[in-house]
């Protein structure tokens, strides 16, 4: 997909994305977060980093709406070049060319060991998992769901968060920097429900960023917008996950498990009482004996009939929810 193609892909408005979703609770297995600014708050490292460069070495770096500034981040992003590889190409074209030669002496050549520790401080420093996020991943894994990480990450976080632990709270981790796929690209969704073996609809994805819940929706998974930890909590609630226990997956499954009991029940039954049926009205000189056993066979498909349909309304009200989740 080129640039057009993705820009013209990504044109959606907030509505169109959005809208009312339909959650099946008794289908949904995995539950994929993103990092930052939704497990932890957006903190600007790289800005802050750039920031300090500039200052350092009075220079000016263009970053804003700057085509070589955004293809070397999203090399990054991608792990086609390492944190040290991107510092040195900033350096390369907004350092060394600008610098006043006197004498016969060569440039001095720039520490970037320095700039990258400080950034792996900066890094650690700034990133601070949300307790509230992590009470919120545990109860989904004590419930039984998967929890997954999906981030677009340069290599020198993704250190930092391995140092730190943070990884040991999902089942599986998905890292731009890895496996050479950053979001919103959809072929990262599509390798990622690969690597899960899940269909979207198994899937709720969370996400602070539009432009990245557009492909997961487009899918079909169910998408939710992080804003803040109160409104989540809300949107949780809506999506039916306001209590997220072991009881309440139980629980769920338990209901799902008797819908499908009934409806099989229901189906044989139709399909044994429309052949009695048949068989019956297609008979000439019905005794009394066989009237009351077509009336028995019709009473008995109307009583499953009956629970079927209770257990439908069950379903409809108690395992499937819409609601719009921006």
């Amino acid at each position: 997909m080129n640039s057009q193609d993705a820009d013209k892909f990504y044109e959606i408005s907030s509505s169109e994305l959005f809208g009312k979703q339909k959650v099946k609770l008794f289908e949904i297995d995995h539950i994929i977060f993103d990092f930052g600014g939704v497990l932890a708050e957006r903190s600007f490292i790289l800005k802050n980093l750039l920031d300090n460069i500039e200052n350092d070495l009075s220079i000016k770096i263009p970053r804003i709406e700057n085509i070589y500034y955004r293809k070397i981040k999203r090399q990054l992003s991608s792990g086609r070049i390492t944190s040290r590889e991107f510092l040195e190409l900033i350096i390369n074209k907004y350092y060394y060319p600008f610098q006043k030669r006197n004498g016969a002496l060569p440039t001095k050549k720039l520490n970037i060991d320095y700039y990258l520790e400080l950034w792996f401080q900066l890094h650690i420093k700034l990133t601070k998992l949300s307790k509230d996020m992590r009470k919120i991943i545990e109860r989904f894994h004590n419930a039984g769901y998967t929890v997954n990480l999906m981030s677009n990450v340069y290599d020198l976080y993704a250190k930092s968060y391995e140092i730190r632990g943070f990884y040991d709270l999902f089942d599986n981790v998905f890292l731009s920097n890895e496996i050479g796929l950053i979001k919103p690209d959809i072929d990262k969704y599509k390798y990622v429900l690969n690597k899960l073996s899940a269909k979207p609809k198994q899937c709720i994805f969370i996400d602070d960023k539009i432009q990245n819940l557009v492909p997961a929706r487009t899918l079909g998974m169910i998408v939710v917008n992080f804003k803040s930890f109160k409104k989540f909590t809300e949107q949780l609630d809506c999506l039916g996950f306001n209590e997220v226990s072991k009881r309440f997956r139980d629980e769920i499954e338990k209901k799902y498990q008797v819908y499908r009991m009934k409806k099989k029940q229901y189906k044989r039954a139709r399909k044994a009482y429309k052949k009695s049926k048949k068989k019956f009205l297609n008979k000439k000189g019905k005794s009394e004996k066989e009237l009351k056993e077509f009336k028995q066979k019709q009473e008995e498909y109307h009583k499953i009939k009956l629970e079927f349909q209770k257990e439908k309304e069950i379903k409809k009200h108690e395992l499937i929810v819409k609601c719009e989740l921006d």
